[in-house]
């Protein structure tokens, strides 16, 4: 039978509004799902990592061929580095606060191998990924390849490391 303890009737009745209607949502999620909120958290940040790989891969294939796009091939890249760490930092600060282009590399936690070369390489990538997305010059696509070419190396180097560093944090990959 459920039992209160004083300590846990003193913390909602001294919560607000906003505070317990959380708590209900939470509560209500983990009976609909049947998993507990860490687990979730797990679970999304496999799918993210997943999601980074099919962009890893799809920057790959924009990239060879007889029609290669290198603007794409940039883009697609960034975004693989970019998702792999956003479900880095998720998985570590417990939510997605670090999910905004501009904030995510402050968001790589601070144990993170070789934490700021990853951070000066995803400042890097995304300043890439904007220059092939959003300028119309160079005109030349060709102009891009070794910019791809790059990018995608360090999206496959990074895989490995998100990997292992998420293993030894407690996530279930």
């Amino acid at each position: 039978m459920p039992r209160a303890r004083a300590q846990d009737l003193l913390l909602v009745s001294k919560s607000h509004k906003k505070t317990i209607d959380l708590w209900k949502a939470g509560a209500s999620l983990e009976e609909r799902t049947g998993y507990a909120i860490d687990v979730l958290r797990s679970k999304a940040a496999i799918d993210r990592i997943e999601l980074s790989q099919k962009l890893r891969l799809a920057a790959k294939a924009a990239a060879r061929g007889s029609n290669p796009s290198f603007r794409s091939a940039t883009s697609r890249a960034y975004y693989s580095m970019y998702h792999a760490l956003r479900a880095t930092a998720f998985f570590i600060h417990g939510g997605d606060d670090h999910e905004e282009h501009l904030k995510l590399p402050s968001g790589i936690p601070g144990d993170f191998p070789n934490r700021a070369n990853w951070e000066n390489d995803l400042k890097n990538a995304r300043y890439e990924r904007n220059r092939a997305d959003y300028d119309p010059y160079p005109k030349n696509d060709l102009m891009f390849k070794s910019i791809a070419v790059q990018l995608i190396l360090k999206a496959e180097a990074l895989f490995p490391i998100v990997r292992v560093y998420l293993k030894k944090k407690g996530c279930s990959l």
